[in-house]
């Protein structure tokens, strides 16, 4: 399996991460980079990314630090603790515990996604 490293830059910090090798991750790749505006639900943050990506493999439960899609409203979701609210694509993780960033630093309007 190909691994595709990207980062997550918030303004104040950088997390690091990756996609995984899948046809939603790889259509969300196509388009990068993303500047989202987010919105904060629980422990979760997402926006919409403007493009239909379809639907693969959705999944009901996405780890800590999980990057996930959904085209219910083409939503990239970052995941730091919730529960998606219905199946999403898992495409990509944070690297390690560095999500953990997050939950002191919740409150981000906005985010851009890029290769690294």
């Amino acid at each position: 399996m190909e691994k595709f490293l990207i980062e997550l830059d918030f303004g104040e910090f950088v997390l690091p991460g990756e996609l995984f090798d899948t046809k939603i991750a790889k259509s969300f790749m196509r388009y990068m980079p993303y500047n989202v505006d987010l919105i904060k639900w629980g422990n979760e943050l997402y926006g919409p990314i403007g493009r239909d990506l379809g639907e693969s493999s959705p999944v009901g439960m996405i780890p800590e630090g999980g990057l996930a899609y959904t085209n219910k409203g083409a939503y990239i979701c970052i995941f730091f603790g919730q529960t998606p609210a219905w199946p999403v694509e898992h495409i990509g993780q944070i690297d390690n515990d560095m999500w953990r960033k997050l939950f002191r630093n919740s409150n981000q309007d906005s985010v851009i996604i890029r290769l690294k």
